[in-house]
């Protein structure tokens, strides 16, 4: 299992995160300064690392203003020890709730010519620059990020 995370290359505007953060602003929260924002696709299949490559240059990124990482999938996150001052966010469906965008990767993936049968999660990935307690996280997580009626989130 592989998850392929993208980012917004450093010399373009990460949008995305740009209105999450207005909107922690707007509810109040002044301690987070800065929101990037990553889509997430978690991969399951017998595919290889140029299958995987084709997968994430060919079809879940931009080439023009995002770049992306694989790395094994791991439901056992770390902290990550880059800087005290970043939190992640991640938002997953949970399991039965219908994933449409998963659905059209999958369908995609055939398209790219790969025969190979895949399974594909799709999540959101928000790192939070700032002094945030566990307790504004779970706010901006639970008012702004996910629904939680459909959408579990898990802070880093």
């Amino acid at each position: 299992m592989f998850e392929i995370e993208i980012f917004t290359k450093k010399w373009f505007k990460n949008s995305h995160g740009e209105r999450v953060l207005s909107d922690i602003l707007g509810i109040g929260i002044k301690r987070v300064t800065k929101v990037e924002y990553s889509p997430l696709y978690v991969i399951d299949g017998d595919i290889n690392s140029a299958e995987l490559k084709t997968i994430a240059l060919e079809l879940l990124c931009d080439k023009i203003v995002e770049n992306y990482v694989v790395k094994r999938h791991c439901e056992c996150d770390l902290k990550p020890v880059v800087d005290s001052d970043v939190s992640v966010i991640k938002v997953w469906y949970k399991k039965g709730v219908t994933d449409t965008v998963s659905e059209s990767v999958v369908k995609a993936v055939k398209d790219l010519g790969i025969a190979k049968e895949v399974k594909v999660k799709t999540g959101h990935k928000y790192y939070m620059r700032g002094k945030a307690t566990q307790a504004v996280l779970d706010k901006i997580a639970t008012k702004l990020l996910a629904n939680t009626l459909i959408q579990e989130y898990k802070t880093i």
